[in-house]
C-alpha cells in the first residue's frame, strides 16, 4: 500500500516542480498544418471578475490565443506583460486567459497589476487545461478561426513568438 502512495506523491511533486518551472521554452513548437488540426475542446468557465462566463464558443470565427496562467507562477508573471501588449496590438486575434488552480482574488489583483483587459476566466480545478493536454504553466494554445488547435506552447513565450503565431493564424 505504501508504494502506490509513494509513487503518486512523486508524480504530484514532479508536476508541481516542473509545471511552473518553465521547463519548455515554447521555442520549438510549430504550427500544425491546417489539414492535420483537430477541434479545440469546448469549455465554459466562470469569468474571473464574476460577470458571467467565458466560453470558447463565444469567439467562433476568430483566431484565439488561449493562455493558461496563475498569479503564483513566475514564468507566467514574466510572460503576461508580453501577452497584454500583444492583445492590445492584435485586434484580429482574441486573447483569452484562464487562471488555473489559483486563488481568484490573487488572480484578479495580478490581472489588474499587469493591465490584462482581455477576457479572463477561472479554471478552478484544472479541468480545462487538462482537456488541452497541458500539465504545467504557462501553457498557450493557438486556435484557428475554424476552432481547431493550430499549436500548443508549453512554457514562457516572448512577444515575438506571440506575433509569429498570430501571423500564421491570421493568414
Amino acid at each position: 500500500m505504501r508504494r502506490p502512495l509513494a509513487a503518486l506523491a512523486l508524480v504530484v511533486l514532479a508536476v508541481a516542480l516542473g509545471g511552473c518551472a518553465g521547463l519548455g521554452t515554447g521555442l520549438d513548437v510549430s504550427v500544425i498544418p491546417p489539414d492535420e488540426r483537430t477541434p479545440a475542446p469546448a469549455f465554459r468557465v466562470d469569468a474571473l471578475d464574476g460577470s458571467g462566463e467565458v466560453a470558447l464558443a463565444d469567439y467562433a470565427g476568430t483566431p484565439v490565443v488561449l493562455n493558461f496562467w496563475a498569479s503564483w507562477c513566475e514564468p507566467c508573471q514574466r510572460e503576461m506583460p508580453a501577452l497584454v501588449e500583444f492583445s492590445k496590438e492584435r485586434p484580429g486575434v482574441q486573447v483569452v486567459g484562464l487562471a488555473v488552480t489559483d486563488v481568484p482574488s490573487a488572480s484578479r489583483a495580478f490581472a489588474r497589476e499587469v493591465g490584462a483587459d482581455f477576457p479572463l476566466g477561472v479554471d478552478r480545478r484544472g479541468d480545462t487545461i487538462a482537456k488541452f493536454g497541458a500539465t504545467g504553466l504557462p501553457a498557450t494554445v493557438f486556435i484557428d478561426r475554424e476552432g481547431r488547435v493550430a499549436g500548443t506552447a508549453f512554457g514562457e513565450l516572448t512577444r515575438q513568438q506571440f506575433d509569429g503565431y498570430a501571423e500564421k493564424l491570421e493568414a
